[in-house]
């Protein structure tokens, strides 16, 4: 072997496995929150999708005035 590494027996963590998701009266909490979670997410996306598709340019605009502004100060002696 190339790490001369002894044949260790390692337990795998079960990332996400639908047998364990199917009966939810079993499932410990910490499953239960994983499992909302996974299925709240893509509405968190959608949401984040609209709002940046609606207001994206006023964003942009606002960002570009910011450095703009800064752009301009930085010649400026401060006290």
């Amino acid at each position: 072997m190339i790490f001369n590494r002894k044949n260790k027996v390692r337990k795998i963590k079960k990332i996400f496995q639908w047998s364990d998701y199917l009966n939810w009266k079993t499932m410990s909490n910490a499953q239960k929150i994983n499992f909302k979670r996974a299925c709240l997410f893509p509405f968190l996306v959608y949401i984040v999708y609209v709002f940046l598709l609606k207001y994206a340019m006023a964003i942009l605009i606002i960002v570009g005035i910011y450095y703009l502004v800064r752009f301009k100060n930085r010649r400026k002696i401060k006290k």
